[in-house]
């Protein structure tokens, strides 16, 4: 066959060229599937977060509020901080758990403001910045007052696609958290959270007797995420009246300047967050 070509070749003009040199070169998406994936070490385990710890309200949402709120830092309040490796892979989940961008951006938002449902709601498609690196969250200082977050960089596209989202209709403004297209049968925050493997810290669990050793090497029914409702960061005094619903959760860490310090000096003791404990804030 080479020698038919070499021939025929040789009765019109011709250039040899090197086919790398002619062809299109491999799309990036065809790479980045040849080149090894970094390793997950929390892949497919669940996640506690203690800013999920504060998700879930007892209260009703507030009327819309256009405010200009100072930074969350300058109302002396600083959320749980997640570890890198954790951080990653929450980043992870939420970019490939669903293809509506508001409920990835809610739970994303809740995952680094520790803001609760009510918190949440009250966030309008005008609270978020231009460059999606601020959103403000309101509140009728029942937690603290309005405040505005830095948006983590990993967040900040699906914030963006949430906010995209309200703009494609005839309606350019609306809740950020809340679907324009009308959505059906989807699942709610917490159960989204539950399908991402994600929840608040849970009640330790009890220790096996001796006797009961080998039913428990049988198949173990799902555990069911307790979602409890934490008052730890209310400031108002009548909440602390309220009965407490943390269901053996453990409480979040300390979220101002002064019991941060604290607890990094060994003063506060581990059950901070205890109803009898709030003089010490």
């Amino acid at each position: 066959m080479r020698a038919f070509l070499e021939r025929e070749l040789r009765q019109v003009d011709h250039v040899v060229a090197e086919a790398s040199a002619l062809l299109p070169e491999a799309e990036q998406a065809v790479l980045d599937r040849q080149i090894p994936r970094a390793a997950r070490p929390l892949a497919n385990r669940w996640i506690g977060l203690p800013a999920l710890t504060t998700l879930k309200a007892f209260d009703e949402s507030t009327g819309p509020c256009r405010c200009a709120a100072p930074l969350a830092a300058d109302r002396d309040f600083f959320p749980p901080v997640m570890p890198a490796v954790t951080e990653a892979e929450v980043a992870w989940r939420l970019h490939r758990a669903t293809a509506h961008p508001y409920l990835a951006a809610q739970l994303a938002t809740a995952t680094f403001t520790g803001a609760s449902t009510t918190q949440l709601a009250t966030a309008h498609v005008r609270d978020l910045s231009g460059d999606a690196t601020t959103i403000t969250l309101h509140d009728q200082g029942l937690r603290g007052g309005c405040m505005a977050h830095p948006v983590l960089e990993w967040a900040r596209a699906l914030l963006r696609a949430a906010a995209l989202l309200w703009k494609t209709g005839s309606t350019t403004s609306g809740p950020l958290f809340a679907d324009p297209l009308g959505s059906e049968g989807l699942p709610s925050l917490m159960a989204f959270a539950e399908e991402c493997r994600l929840r608040p810290p849970q009640p330790p669990r009890p220790k096996l007797r001796r006797g009961r050793r080998a039913a428990a090497l049988g198949p173990v029914d799902p555990v069911k995420t307790v979602w409890p409702v934490c008052t730890a960061h209310c400031r108002l005094t009548w909440v602390w009246d309220e009965p407490d619903r943390m269901q053996g959760c453990p409480y979040p860490p300390p979220h101002t300047r002064k019991t941060i310090e604290r607890r990094k000096k060994g003063w506060l003791p581990p059950d901070y967050g205890l109803r009898e404990l709030r003089h010490l804030r």
